[in-house]
């Protein structure tokens, strides 16, 4: 029995954490404690940022915090030997992860690196203590490690090989892996969804997935800082989900909006500048990032207006005064192409809607490309219904774009669309069994040795063995991609012998690929995966042809 279950969401740009009782549970599966971050706007998400002390191994601040003690440290000229990291997540985006190792570096804002592992698990320590004093306050009795099960969540379109990082780096944590489950965001998003009221969705209709009858197929739309997560679900009796499209997305998040508008500095300014100021005015340089993350947040449809920002004095100061300059960073503004549409008043910089908009033009673009695709398939002919989850759906800019894009689908928005994973995310771990049925992303199979046959297989891979010539490295086809699996159950059973006798042992190597039928486990699009290892008690002597 789970008494208490633990979730921690690991954003790209935004993290945070809920915790909930199975006897809550059982009243009310949507009942949570969701942490509250004093950032004066109460939010239920604090920045994924980090401070590590010059010593690369101590936690200085996370969150908020960190923002801010930063900012103190830069005031003062004393922050230079500090490692300040944001938006590291990234670092597990990419195809099967290839180069995603335990010895993989991560670099913050200023260049300096760390060891990758570290800063995810110092992240993740934070919040597991962060929570625990929660839970300990709430609480007359000591709560004991085991009476809690962690839930940790990841995009669905990560490869296996980032998911295995987290699990890695949770671990190091200090969370027993018996303890720790992974879920899924959209999984988790959709699974909170089923249980909402009518009048908790912000929809033209009020439609809600909790009243759609069973076998209705729906696209889950999880849109964050990071990545955008797309899958479709269909639903089961009792509150349960099925996958029927594997997941897939991109890279297109909120993060790509901040790039745009760190071109556009760039495009006023001149990259030396923009650069010099980064570095050398850090504290301009954060607080003009922390005001455009509100402004991006609150950015509207709107035809006239403008909106107005902070211009640091700073940045104007080295723009005016970089070597043979001739002009006022006014002059160069009505110089540009943003003449008409960008204006600077003293220290206030106004920026027409049009032009903030464009500033999420690639993103969105980008997105609803993706999705137009998906929609077009004619297996999904049958979808008419969009679930929108993440912090990034709840920009009115991507609301409108998706809704345009896709007349005649109904759009249903959660209206607390930011938690929906991390409430989700404690349904699921109070009941794994509440998604029924997955589909595949890779095909999974093991290296083997089979006996070589002249002229088919390559010189390369013959070797001599007790039963003759064998090819090595041969991918013995486990399960294929796009196949519908249960989770819980065997999917497969295969029998395996040695190749010579007297063998002490048999390792399996583990591959995945995202071709259906790969022929050696080295042609490309073959990741490993891992290694398991059997051990004998007796040297074994049988020998077959599909041996290891």
């Amino acid at each position: 029995m789970r008494v208490i279950v633990a979730a921690i969401d690991f954003g790209t740009t935004y993290s945070g954490w809920a915790f909930s009782f199975r006897s809550d549970y059982e009243k009310d599966p949507t009942k949570a404690d969701v942490k509250h971050w004093h950032s004066g706007l109460g939010t239920v998400k604090t920045p994924t940022c980090l401070l590590v002390k010059p010593d690369g191994v101590t936690l200085q601040a996370f969150g908020y915090d960190a923002e801010n003690q930063y900012m103190e440290l830069a005031d003062k000229d004393e922050h230079k030997n500090y490692y300040y990291f944001r938006r590291f997540k990234m670092l597990l985006f990419g195809a099967l992860g290839k180069h995603l190792t335990k010895e993989i570096n991560v670099t913050d804002e200023m260049g300096k690196e760390l060891l990758g592992i570290d800063v995810f698990a110092m992240s993740i320590k934070f919040m597991i203590d962060d929570l625990m004093a929660v839970v300990n306050q709430r609480l007359t009795g000591i709560i004991m490690e085991t009476d809690i099960h962690w839930v940790l969540t990841v995009p669905a379109i990560w490869s296996d090989p980032a998911k295995q990082f987290m699990r890695h780096a949770a671990v190091k944590a200090g969370i027993a892996t018996e303890r720790l489950t992974i879920v899924l965001e959209p999984e988790a998003a959709s699974l909170y969804c089923q249980h909402l009221p009518v009048n908790t969705a912000v929809t033209d209709d009020s439609l809600t997935i909790s009243e759609f009858p069973t076998g209705s197929k729906y696209m889950v739309f999880d849109a964050g800082g990071g990545t955008i997560d797309i899958t479709v679900h269909e639903v089961q009796s009792q509150y349960t989900l099925r996958e029927v499209r594997a997941a897939n997305g991109g890279d297109w998040g909120g993060i790509i909006v901040d790039k745009a508008f760190e071109h556009f500095l760039i495009d006023l300014v001149g990259e030396t500048v923009f650069n010099t100021f980064k570095h050398s005015e850090t504290v301009d340089w954060l607080h003009l990032s922390r005001e455009f993350e509100l402004k991006k947040q609150a950015a509207r449809t709107q035809s006239e207006g403008n909106v107005i920002m902070h211009f640091p004095v700073s940045l104007i100061d080295l723009f005016e005064t970089e070597k043979e300059r001739k002009m006022s960073i006014k002059d160069a503004i009505v110089a540009s192409k943003y003449s008409k549409t960008v204006d600077l008043k003293r220290d206030k910089f106004q920026i027409s809607h049009s032009t903030v908009e464009k500033l999420f033009e690639d993103s969105i673009q980008q997105i609803v490309k993706h999705v137009q695709i998906l929609m077009n398939d004619e297996r999904m002919a049958d979808i008419k219904v969009i679930l929108m989850v993440g912090g990034y759906s709840e920009s009115a800019l991507l609301q409108r774009a998706i809704k345009s894009a896709l007349p005649g689908i109904h759009i249903v928005i959660p209206q607390e669309a930011s938690s929906a994973v991390l409430r989700g995310a404690l349904i699921f771990g109070h009941n794994p069994m509440t998604v029924t049925e997955r589909i595949l992303k890779y095909t999974y199979g093991t290296g083997v040795a089979k006996p070589f046959v002249d002229g088919i297989h390559p010189e390369s891979k013959r070797r001599k063995t007790d039963a003759g010539d064998r090819c090595k490295d041969i991918l013995d086809k486990l399960i294929e991609k796009g196949l519908r699996v249960t989770p819980g159950e065997t999917q497969v059973k295969e029998y395996y012998y040695t190749s010579n006798k007297k063998q002490s042992g048999m390792f399996f190597n583990i591959f995945i690929s995202e071709e259906k039928n790969p022929t050696f486990v080295d042609d490309k699009g073959c990741t490993k995966l891992g290694t398991i290892k059997i051990y004998f008690e007796e040297p074994d002597v049988y020998l077959d042809v599909k041996s290891i």
